[in-house]
């Protein structure tokens, strides 16, 4: 069996049991002793002790009432799970993005990032949304190669003449601060370049169709952690959400 169908649904229920039901035993079964957690939530504690402690927590907090139900997106590769989460809290829609790593079957390790979903949009679409990944193997590997190369490409080395080679016409973004098309997405890599922002790419990871990127760089002096996520179709990137927060 492959590791990508033994780990999705230990997800599932992890985000179900642990952090929607408050199950400590079930949490502690399914967390490595030796958890790193990369969270920069000051108030979290490091390690294993650190998420029971959370999961407690969170257990006695009330549950504000939602007025949609939570979206959720798993994207699996080898020892890796991306989660793309949208919820409501409070009042106000959260957006998620979390990547776990398993070892020997257990969640070894964990990076996020949250965002709120702000009022105005450029593209008019849902922050986060969209299908379920195409399971298809082999799309897999093609779609990573095509993915880590559009992003060196014009992410990192800002080639963005090259865009079309890579990108569709009618590109759909979700990033709020990007409008739809390629157009809207050289608007924004030339204002990113503008402050100096160079992202370094420290992880690729894809199922079928989707292919998700990790990067990290320096925002102000301050480091910052991304996640883009990327849909594609006949080897073109049609579809693009992302979601950055503060770097541990």
């Amino acid at each position: 069996m492959q590791q990508e169908t033994v780990h999705k649904p230990i997800i599932r229920d992890f985000y179900r049991r642990a952090i929607g039901q408050g199950d400590l035993d079930f949490a502690d079964q399914i967390i490595a002793d030796d958890y790193i957690q990369h969270s920069v939530n000051p108030s979290l504690k490091p390690g294993k002790e650190g998420v029971l402690a959370a999961i407690a927590s969170m257990k006695q907090l009330p549950k504000p009432a939602t007025t949609s139900p939570p979206f959720m997106r798993l994207i699996a590769e080898g020892d890796f799970v991306v989660t793309n989460l949208r919820f409501d809290w409070g009042g106000t829609t959260k957006v998620v993005v979390d990547l776990f790593r398993f070892q020997d079957g257990k969640l070894a390790e964990h990076w996020d990032v949250i965002q709120d979903q702000p009022e105005f949009s450029l593209n008019g679409n849902a922050f986060m949304d969209g299908p379920q990944p195409n399971n298809d193997s082999r799309l897999t590997t093609e779609n990573k190669r095509v993915v880590s190369a559009f992003f060196q490409c014009i992410f990192v080395e800002r080639q963005l003449q090259a865009l079309p080679d890579f990108v569709v016409p009618d590109l759909k973004q979700h990033n709020p601060e990007i409008a739809n098309g390629p157009e809207g997405l050289v608007v924004y890599l030339q204002q990113q370049a503008a402050t100096g922002y160079a992202p370094t790419m420290l992880r690729v990871i894809a199922e079928g169709d989707f292919v998700v990127i990790q990067s990290a760089g320096l925002v102000d002096q301050k480091s910052v952690l991304s996640f883009d996520i990327f849909r594609l179709r006949q080897q073109k990137i049609v579809e693009h959400w992302s979601v950055t927060g503060r770097a541990k």
